[in-house]
């Protein structure tokens, strides 16, 4: 299958493809998704949003925009979707990202499961995975925020301090060890030791005073 020209990257024999906005407005999809579906043509295909193709319990979770913690990058997940007349059939369905013409788009790809399988089941369990994803996602956001905010505090009140610098704080400040901080900033665990020795001389700390709980201490009061 193609899209402005560009072909969907991975596409099997007989799988059912729609392309779709971050927002879930279904853009298109081959003839194999629109017989899935259950929808009499394109046209009224691309009239829908991917919550049309969703249990109404399931629908209801549907984020505003997709990010990565909603895709399934990494394979094909059991789902149950919903056809034009309302019947829920389960599924096979792989999601990614793929640019065209320099817009990154939502691609999914379905693959009807025929044998029996507990329907009821499957809803249950995608709907707990979703909102897991939506938790994960929003503790994503609070750590950048939170994140952003302490930059530029430290930043505000030490100017001396280089961007490095910064970050090592802000880790030390949610008490990651030096081993934590060297995975978080990918740098070897003697950098981090490194990088310590130097904020405290930055800061002209004495021997006896603690950069941990100096640090945290400057969060509350700068």
């Amino acid at each position: 299958m193609k899209y402005q020209n560009t072909s969907i990257a991975n596409v099997k024999t007989g799988e059912a493809i729609v392309v779709a906005e971050l927002n879930g407005q279904i853009l298109s999809g081959n003839k194999e998704a629109i017989e899935l579906y259950n929808y009499p043509s394109l046209k009224a295909f691309k009239e829908k949003s991917l919550k049309d193709l969703m249990p109404e319990d399931f629908a209801a979770l549907y984020p505003e925009e997709m990010t990565p913690e909603h895709i399934n990058f990494d394979g094909y997940y059991t789902h149950v979707c919903k056809k034009n007349n309302g019947e829920l059939f389960a599924c096979k369905l792989h999601t990614h990202y793929q640019n065209f013409q320099g817009k990154k788009l939502l691609i999914g790809h379905v693959q009807e499961i025929h044998e029996h399988v507990d329907i009821e089941k499957i809803r249950l369990e995608q709907i707990i995975i979703v909102l897991e994803r939506e938790l994960k996602a929003e503790r994503a956001k609070n750590f950048n925020n939170n994140y952003i905010q302490i930059i530029k505090q430290f930043s505000r009140c030490y100017p001396m301090l280089s961007n490095n610098d910064l970050k090592v704080c802000y880790y030390l400040t949610l008490n990651y060890n030096s081993k934590q901080i060297s995975q978080q900033l990918n740098i070897t665990t003697d950098g981090v030791y490194a990088a310590r020795k130097r904020i405290r001389k930055k800061l002209k700390l004495r021997p006896d005073q603690d950069l941990v709980k100096f640090l945290s201490n400057c969060v509350r009061s700068c």
